[in-house]
């Protein structure tokens, strides 16, 4: 026995310090790798259900922890025949990598997925169920949380794993506890105190420890200096215990240690049995998975990167630089970013290119995480990928993505174009008709003049009068034909005054409104002028847009309101278009300006008008907004920036 009063200098507990500390040190390395996998991980048992997964499995699948833990693994692939056609490829060769498969999340989408598995099996052979990695390029940080807060619970089981004190007489009588044994025991002192220490022992413990107990007395090298059993506690459980035992000097009694192991037991089992998952998943990875020091001397490395750099075991890498089989490249960028590495604890996806052993240049990707002692950079974890694949299949879609974008800016032209040549054809009659009518008010006055002219004695007056009708006709027939030829041709970016646009739609659409309204009520009360900056050409072609769509919502007869006016802050200059007609349903409503359709005859819309005047004002930075109410008419409302520097001139 340990004669030593102070339990702390126990024998037991440096070997358990030290045995911890290698658990944990050890447990540190495969959870940081374990934290730093870019892949989801999973555990089933011989049934198929899952008993471990990280978070990434998580997100892979849509389900959280707890549904996981409740579903069989086997529910979560696509069909049954993937599950059957899964089952007969891993059990006949044991494992897979890389193994293309697919999977349906709790949402009921289908995703694409390698997984790379194995059968666990014990040392005897027998069958525990599977695990495996499913590429999950997105789920690290989760995964290090889950991992975190896992070391966690283990941290608070060991500080909480303290010992307990006894005082035993030569008759295993008790004559004194602790609280902190009170505590582990749920005995009191009045329980304890006064009676036999065996009495809280199971019985077969008794006779092994009466026999330490009283050869102690005699010879005390000949016992045991750590002894573990049993302890009876209060609520009737066994739990596992250690103590050591001290004579106090002078006197036969004895000071015992107890210290409760029952949690720290099964943790170290749980600790072997995540080590050993962890050790298999990692060297089950796709990736190359290295441990280096702050020098980038390779420590450990996983079965990928042997393989991958052409080595037959991990021991050929132990010792060499990994800037030797990388290049300086990977070597520059770590050094730029060792300061940032260091403070943040990681960094992802640094790409860099190597050349392969078999003379191919590839695209990598690596993770880097710091492993920290005391808080100070010890190690670095660097995990790489090949990204060669990724690259060019990014590459081309970056390429096909441009070539889209041109055909449809190339589309979007040409249907503007077009819905311009359309809104143009449908007014051609009316404005032939707007032209037809002044030129025969001149062939008339014309021919009266020539009548005139040939009479013997001319009145001047009508002379004048028949002169100045022939003047207004002309100036009719040049107004209508000038604003035909300013919205045929393309626009231009200027800064014009927003009534001219008006006035133009309102001219080249006479020849639909006047025949549902004999005119338009037309109020003008912004402040003058009222500038604008944009394509002047287009935005009469949204007003005349607006106006035919007005005179075609009144089925017989009604009015055409237009109101323009300038908000209270005098920034901006506002055109309201308000008819009386038929109105919208709220389907319609809710296709306005985000598809093209069309309530009109093939003759009378393409479906490009309304999509195309949204288009428009939101190219000029204006707004647009409409409101409609069935058999009582449509409100369009049109809202332009002012162009203030025009006005400071």
């Amino acid at each position: 026995m340990n004669e030593n009063n102070n339990p702390s200098n126990d024998p037991l507990d440096n070997e358990l310090e030290e045995s911890e500390k290698s658990e944990l040190e050890s447990e540190d390395i495969y959870r940081s790798m374990f934290e730093n996998s870019l892949d989801a991980m999973f555990i089933t048992d011989t049934e198929g259900k899952l008993i471990g997964g990280n978070q990434a499995l998580q997100d892979l699948s849509g389900y959280n922890k707890e549904e996981l833990l409740q579903i069989n693994a086997m529910d979560l692939y696509d069909s049954p025949e993937t599950q059957k056609q899964f089952l007969e490829d891993i059990k006949r060769a044991k494992s897979v990598r890389n193994y293309e498969i697919k999977y349906k999340r709790k949402d009921g989408t289908i995703t694409t997925n390698l997984l790379t598995a194995s059968q666990r099996l014990t040392k005897a052979g027998e069958f525990l169920g599977f695990h495996g990695i499913i590429r999950d390029v997105t789920q690290q940080k989760i995964m290090e949380s889950a991992l975190k807060e896992s070391q966690f619970q283990y941290q608070v089981l060991f500080e909480n794993s303290g010992s307990s004190m006894l005082i035993v007489e030569t008759d295993t009588t008790v004559s004194l506890m602790n609280s902190q044994f009170e505590k582990v025991s749920g005995y009191t002192k009045e329980d304890v105190v006064g009676n036999s220490f065996l009495k809280y022992l199971p019985e077969n413990e008794r006779d092994r420890i009466i026999q330490y107990h009283q050869q102690r007395r005699i010879d005390p090298s000949s016992v045991p200096k750590v002894v573990e059993l049993k302890l009876l506690i209060k609520s009737g459980e066994e739990r596992d215990f250690v103590y050591t035992v001290a004579l106090i000097p002078g006197s036969n009694r004895s000071l015992v240690s107890f210290m409760d192991i029952t949690v720290l037991k099964k943790t170290e089992s749980a600790l072997h049995e995540s080590i050993e998952n962890y050790k298999t998943l990692v060297g089950i990875s796709p990736d190359a998975i290295v441990k280096t020091d702050l020098e980038l001397n390779i420590l450990m490395a996983n079965q990928q990167t042997y393989i991958f750099l052409g080595f037959e075991k991990e021991e050929d890498l132990i010792g060499k630089n990994i800037l030797d089989f990388v290049g300086k490249e990977f070597g520059q960028k770590v050094s730029s970013l060792a300061e940032e590495i260091n403070r943040e604890g990681r960094y992802i996806n640094l790409d860099f290119d190597m050349v392969h052993p078999e003379g191919e240049l590839i695209n990598l990707s690596a993770s880097i995480s710091v492993v920290y002692d005391n808080e100070q950079p010890q190690a670095y974890i660097v995990q790489v990928r090949n990204v060669t694949s990724y690259k060019e299949l990014e590459n081309q879609l970056t390429e096909y993505t441009h070539r889209l974008e041109e055909m449809v800016e190339d589309k979007a032209a040409q249907l503007m174009d077009q819905e311009r040549a359309v809104m143009l054809g449908r007014l051609a009659g009316s404005i032939g008709h707007d032209i037809n009518n002044p030129l025969q008010y001149v062939l008339g006055n014309a021919e009266l003049l020539g009548v005139l002219l040939q009479e013997e004695k001319m009145d001047l007056d009508k002379l004048r009068s028949l002169n100045e009708r022939l003047i207004e006709g002309c100036y009719r027939i040049g107004d209508v034909s000038k604003r035909l030829r300013r919205v045929s041709r393309k626009g231009e970016l200027t800064v014009f005054n927003v009534y001219d646009a008006l006035e133009t739609a309102i001219t080249m659409t006479r020849g639909k409104w006047r025949y549902k309204c004999e005119n338009l009520d037309i109020s003008y009360i912004a402040h003058s002028p009222t500038m604008v900056k944009g394509v002047e050409n287009d935005i009469s072609h949204v007003l005349m847009n607006l106006l035919v769509n007005a005179s075609q919502a009144i089925e017989i007869e009604g009015n055409i309101k237009v109101n323009v006016f300038t908000d209270e802050t005098k920034d901006n200059v506002i055109i309201e278009i308000e008819d009386n007609g038929i109105g919208m349903s709220s389907d319609i409503m809710d296709k306005i300006g985000k598809e093209s359709f069309t309530t009109k005859s093939i003759d009378e819309g393409t479906g490009l008008g309304l999509l195309w005047v949204y288009e428009i004002m939101d190219q000029h930075f204006s707004k647009i907004s409409f409101e409609s109410e069935v058999n009582k008419g449509t409100k369009f409302k049109l809202i332009f920036p002012i162009e203030k520097e025009v006005e400071k001139h």
